[in-house]
């Protein structure tokens, strides 16, 4: 078969003998028979353990450049073997705290080391196995030797495989495989084990990759003429009517079109808003979080919508063409363009109404959820982000209730609830409470409202990126997604702002740093890694990806380079290692946060 994107597809069938073990092991004979030789080899199954598939799909390739990193770290070390998802590969000494969390809980594991792998019968199977597969070899396999790579979905060199020796002895494996599927003590995994054993035996590396981190960039609307700001600001108002005329030292605006930018746009041109993704999928952006304006009170439209064209003409014409999320901007539209203005100073009331308003919003928001562009995690959950949950006060626990029930009875699983984590999680003191009683289901760190809310006690001014979870937030929710920012300069709203400026050196440091620190972290759990940037194209906050008058396409460059060199962990029989010299490197120019 050929397709577009991989180009010819050799499909091999094979007997299910010894599950995913068996036929791996009757497919590397069809590559061996055909003389073929390929550096690398991935090996993926159907795992019935939903968590555990997602874990091993999302590091191993979920996304090309995720890929790319991992084939480079291939090249780039010549004793690499084998690289697998992170917290997956361990030893019977290996600490609990080096292991991926499902697993611990999957085996029921106690003990500070996970031993169930490694019973005593195990290890005899182990050692006779090996030395039917190599039987010119002097030595038994040490207690430090034996590993496994949990799950037994992996990138590995072929040679790594020993592939003549395999071949060899296949006919001496294949026959005493399991027929259907046992929970362990089978021949099969007694080859799980040997796959990484072999490895460390030979004193040669494995490493470990987190899940892919999937950029996700805060997206602003407000790029052509609607009716509210008509009435607020004049005719024709849009965001370029602040910027275009603006003359400000330290202010970039919209790289030209003649120089291959974006320039000042209208995001009904549909050609522009392909433009936009085209350039967020060549920067390995994996998708935009677009601000969704909903409204009700005295001074709401009607039909509670605003600043909507946008996205429903993304429904009706397809573009951009790119994994998108919904992220509630639920906070009153003042004069002071802050959100908590006073009463008089309101333009649209952001107020919560009933059942009935809920139910009405639940259905338009279904349109959205029900797009096959539209991001979901855990089992096919739609991701919803609430800007201010503190603000929807004893409203949220029945909403969020009544759209759980609704998205399942609408064939969803149901609807993954995110919190944003910034300045008005103090500013509004009970969102704690509130994400505990509504049973937020994640919160992503909100930068830059973040560094200027005093959550996190920094060692410098330099900081811009997430390097881990908050330990208060661990409370109330499951999930912390991680982010980083480019920069936030309000001065063209208000001229009296303090600017925060993120040259791309230090942008591409901090996202070097989030990223060091999530390969790093064993402990975090996440299956799909999204990652929050702001922003894409807030220019009146100067907070862009987009490409500028000053930088060029040089952030988007960050982003693309980051992600195609991911950090690895390393694996030896001396345990958890890392690339030290590299490491220190980046935690030298990280300049990181104080715990």
């Amino acid at each position: 078969m050929k397709f577009k994107s991989v180009g010819f597809v050799h499909v091999a069938e094979s007997r299910n003998q010894g599950a995913d073990i068996g036929q791996f092991l009757q497919q590397v004979k069809i590559i061996y028979d055909s003389q073929r030789v390929y550096e690398l080899i991935l090996k993926m199954h159907t795992k019935a353990d939903d968590v555990w598939r997602e874990r091993a799909i999302e590091s191993l390739c979920g996304t090309p450049e995720q890929v790319l990193s991992i084939v480079r770290h291939f090249q780039r070390d010549s004793m690499l073997d084998m690289i697998n998802p992170q917290g997956t590969t361990f030893g019977q000494k290996t600490k609990t705290d080096d292991i991926y969390p499902h697993l611990i809980r999957k085996y029921d594991v106690e003990e500070e080391t996970f031993q169930a792998a490694f019973d005593p019968g195990m290890k005899k199977s182990m050692r006779a196995m090996h030395r039917i597969i190599f039987p010119t070899m002097q030595t038994e396999i040490s207690e430090d030797e034996i590993f496994i790579a949990a799950g037994t979905m992996f990138w590995t060199r072929q040679s790594a495989l020993n592939v003549p020796d395999l071949m060899n002895s296949l006919n001496a494996i294949l026959p005493n495989m399991t027929e259907g599927y046992v929970a362990n003590g089978g021949v099969e995994h007694v080859m799980e084990r040997l796959f990484a054993t072999e490895i460390i035996v030979r004193g040669r590396r494995i490493g470990e990759v987190p899940p892919a981190p999937r950029v996700l960039a805060m997206y602003f609307p407000q790029y052509q003429p609607i009716p509210e700001n008509d009435r607020f600001w004049g005719v024709n108002f849009t965001e370029w009517t602040i910027l275009k005329p603006l003359k400000m030292t330290g202010i970039h605006k919209p790289l030209p079109l003649s120089k291959g930018g974006l320039g000042y746009y209208d995001l009904r041109d549909k050609k522009v808003r392909k433009r936009q993704a085209d350039l967020a999928r060549e920067a390995g952006i994996s998708g935009f979080i677009y601000y969704h304006y909903w409204f009700s009170g005295a001074h709401a439209p009607e039909n509670h919508k605003v600043m909507f064209q946008s996205l429903e003409n993304m429904l009706r014409d397809g573009e951009p063409n790119l994994p998108f999320a919904l992220s509630w901007a639920n906070e009153p539209w003042t004069k002071r363009w802050t959100g908590i203005g006073a009463v008089q100073e309101t333009l649209l009331s952001q107020e919560y109404g009933d059942k009935s308003e809920w139910e009405d919003h639940f259905s338009y928001l279904l349109q959205f959820f029900t797009h096959p562009n539209y991001i979901k995690v855990n089992g096919g959950k739609p991701v919803f982000i609430i800007y201010r949950i503190g603000h929807i006060g004893p409203h949220l626990k029945p909403m969020l209730a009544l759209w759980r029930k609704m998205a399942i009875e609408n064939g969803l699983p149901g609807i993954h609830f995110v919190n944003t984590v910034g300045n008005f999680r103090f500013i509004d003191n009970q969102t704690a409470v509130l994400e505990k009683r509504a049973s937020i289901d994640a919160a992503f760190h909100f930068w830059p409202q973040l560094l200027g809310s005093g959550y996190q006690i920094c060692s410098s001014s330099s900081d811009i990126s997430s390097i881990f979870d908050f330990e208060d937030l661990k409370k109330t929710v499951q999930a912390q997604y991680w982010g980083s920012f480019t920069g936030f300069d309000r001065r063209p709203r208000d001229n009296t702002a303090d600017p925060i400026h993120r040259s791309v050196k230090e942008f591409g440091r901090g996202l070097a740093c989030s990223f060091l620190f999530m390969a790093s972290n064993v402990k975090r759990e996440v299956t799909k890694n999204l990652y929050f940037v702001t922003a894409w194209n807030e220019w009146n906050e100067q907070a862009t990806l987009e490409p500028d008058d000053k930088n060029g396409f040089g952030y988007l460059q960050q982003v693309k380079s980051k992600l195609s060199n991911m950090p690895r962990v390393l694996i030896t029989s001396m345990g958890r290692g890392t690339e030290a010299a590299k490491q220190a490197n980046v935690m030298k120019e990280c300049d990181a946060c104080k715990k």
